[in-house]
């Protein structure tokens, strides 16, 4: 009567062992596997707003720094060695000063308007960094285009005088936001 008490509860054993294995196991390997695909497209979408946010940082200061070095040294070259009462280097200067001011303004909306699905997926501490650092770059963005209405009063002799001091300071806020964005999003995907 022991022995059979032994084997019955062995047997019951066994089958609650066969059964409710495998159901645990394959229950842990849906969570894991839908925690990892749930990573995976946030990583995905982290790294595509994060390249975005890059772009909208370095997109304005390339196209201003090879105005500055290329076309705006040309234009000055073609002021200095036109002859004569024409306007026309001056006209050109403008166009190309126009020009650049609406490609940098169309970037910077192109890429603030891929940040809108971040809108979906990240915290809300997330969230108001990535808009802080838009509001920055916006005001750089809009600092820089005033600077260059202020061409004409270019020191030669001290060309960085034309930078004010804020856009030095902004710049440097927005670099150390920058970093901020990246160890936020490395938190929120569990990175450490």
């Amino acid at each position: 009567m022991e022995i059979e008490k032994l084997l019955t509860s062995a047997v019951v054993a066994a089958v609650v062992s066969a059964i409710v294995g495998p159901l645990i196991f394959l229950f842990l390997k849906r969570w894991d596997e839908k925690n990892r695909r749930t990573f995976d497209i946030r990583y995905a979408e982290y790294n595509h707003y994060l390249r975005a946010i890059e772009q909208i940082s370095s997109a304005g200061n390339a196209e201003f720094e090879r105005f500055m070095s290329e076309t705006y040294a040309q234009c000055l070259k073609e002021i200095l060695s036109t002859e004569g009462d024409s306007n026309q280097p001056l006209i050109e200067l403008n166009r190309k000063v126009n020009d650049l001011t609406s490609n940098v303004r169309k970037s910077f909306t192109q890429a603030t308007q891929e940040l809108n699905g971040l809108r979906l997926v990240c915290s809300s501490a997330l969230l108001e960094m990535v808009n802080e650092f838009i509001d920055i770059q916006r005001h750089l963005i809009d600092e820089s285009v005033s600077m260059m209405g202020r061409l004409q009063k270019l020191d030669i002799n001290n060309p960085e005088s034309i930078i004010s001091g804020e856009m030095k300071a902004k710049g440097e806020q927005a670099t150390v936001l920058f970093e901020k964005i990246v160890v936020q999003m490395r938190k929120e995907l569990g990175i450490k």
